[in-house]
């Protein structure tokens, strides 16, 4: 091979399957790509200091362990718990703001936060505590803060009487605990039910307990 050959410079490869690179461009502020990418350094720099923000406005609130009637003592172990929220709202007791003798003034539900207007002294609770025999149970669910009607049921007749028709003893009470199925002493089954009885309605419950008839606790709705 000749000196001229050897030194013959090799053409480029023109390849029309290679196309040949082109110059890479620097971003512009125009450039989508970027300007997507600022927005989302932006969206992430936000939520971060929205999340700081939030930590520290969090505030330790009372919360319902269990379902409570009327007159509960807030302060009685098993009956509050503590819980980390935002509440936002002035509305509802946090840590150390409840008072040595609280209690609930109206029936309160298992989860719900511990609302400041539902907390009162025992005084503010005009209620009487009263357990009765309840002949038929209760409805399945029925339970601590839901509100009852109490009903007297009429004796068995004697012969050659006429069987009477059951009354409304008591309207409105609140059932504040309800315990096992036991013998009752009319016969049959009961259940313990301990109900809070408006003041100017105990002596009617009473009479009605002293008659030794059937009781059935008729729930409204209300409550719980």
């Amino acid at each position: 091979m000749s000196s001229a050959q050897r030194s013959a410079p090799h053409a480029p490869n023109t390849s029309p399957g290679r196309p040949a690179p082109g110059r890479l461009r620097r971003p512009t502020w125009k450039d989508p790509r970027l300007a997507g990418g600022l927005v989302l350094i932006g969206a992430a720099v936000a939520m971060g200091t929205w999340a700081v923000n939030a930590a520290a406005d969090t505030e330790q609130i009372y919360v319902l362990a269990q379902d409570v009637a009327p007159g509960t003592d807030l302060n009685a172990d098993g009956v509050l718990t503590l819980v980390d929220s935002h509440p936002g709202t002035a509305a509802y007791v946090t840590a150390g703001d409840l008072p040595a003798d609280a209690v609930a003034t109206r029936s309160l539900q298992a989860g719900e936060l511990l609302p400041s207007g539902a907390v009162g002294a025992a005084g503010d609770v005009d209620l009487r505590s009263v357990v009765l025999d309840v002949a038929s149970g209760l409805p399945t669910g029925t339970g601590a803060g839901d509100v009852v009607d109490l009903w007297a049921l009429p004796t068995a007749p004697v012969a050659g009487q006429e069987a009477g028709a059951a009354e409304v003893v008591a309207r409105g009470l609140t059932i504040s605990s309800v315990g096992e199925a036991g013998a009752s002493i009319i016969g049959g089954t009961s259940v313990q039910v301990e109900v809070l009885v408006p003041q100017d309605a105990v002596a009617d419950v009473l009479t009605a307990v002293g008659a030794n008839g059937p009781l059935v606790l008729v729930p409204t709705g209300q409550g719980q």
